[in-house]
């Protein structure tokens, strides 16, 4: 009777092990297939991060060339403009008839010091 009671143990011993074996290896294939999603989405996110990075990477080179322009050349070029349509708009203003003489306080209104300074300034700087 002993024997028999080790062999029903030995029967029941082997059929806990066998459905461990079989829960082991399907919990291996869920894993598996689990493992492959979480793959696949990295790759996703990583090919997303990659994008994101060269934006950035696009974004810092022409925020760096924004950088590198001269404004203080560019508000000379501004005031340059701005001088010009003063002096045309004095232009405009004088009386020009037929028997007027130019006279030596007209001529020197139609030479504006500081446009022809700012424009000498704006090449000599160029070079």
């Amino acid at each position: 009777m002993i024997e028999f009671g080790y062999i029903l143990i030995i029967i029941f011993e082997l059929i806990i092990t066998s459905l461990i074996v079989f829960g082991l290896i399907y919990l291996e294939n869920k894993v598996r297939t689990c493992l492959e999603a979480v793959n696949i989405e990295a790759k996703g996110t990583l090919q997303t991060l990659k994008d994101v990075n060269l934006k950035l990477k696009n974004f810092n080179t022409n925020f760096s060339n924004m950088k590198k322009l001269n404004f203080k050349k560019i508000k000379d070029i501004a005031l340059l403009i701005l001088d010009i349509i003063n002096f045309i708009l004095l232009i405009r203003s004088m009386d020009f008839k037929r028997g007027k003489n130019l006279s030596l306080k007209n001529i020197k209104k139609l030479i504006p010091f500081s446009f022809v300074k700012k424009f000498l300034n704006l090449f000599k700087n160029n070079g």
